[in-house]
């Protein structure tokens, strides 16, 4: 049960990589300094070239949980209803919380 979650959480973050960078206008090269990998990585997370380890998949889901701009995107997209993210802490309703959503 907890590997599908994760597959569905890898999945989902690698389809909307580059939406929620562009939302926080980060290149690829920026953005692979905040989670620490190279820029080829980036390049290769986004073209599902490259699978995620799961300290680069828990840093992307927290970067990008914790702003607004985001977090909505992903929890239009039903990342906060997936187990392996409510096991790190981020449910729906600790995000309506954070971001003070109505």
């Amino acid at each position: 049960m907890e590997n599908n979650s994760i597959m569905e959480c890898i999945n989902l973050m690698c389809d909307a990589l580059p939406k929620l960078r562009n939302a926080l206008n980060l290149t690829q090269e920026e953005f692979s300094r905040i989670v620490g990998v190279s820029r080829q990585s980036v390049i290769n997370i986004e073209h599902k070239e490259k699978k995620l380890t799961r300290s680069i998949l828990i840093s992307m889901v927290s970067y990008f949980s914790l702003r607004s701009e985001t977090a909505k995107i992903l929890y239009e997209k039903g990342l906060y209803r997936n187990t392996f993210v409510n096991d790190m802490g981020f449910t729906e309703s600790v995000l309506l919380k954070i971001h003070e959503w109505r």
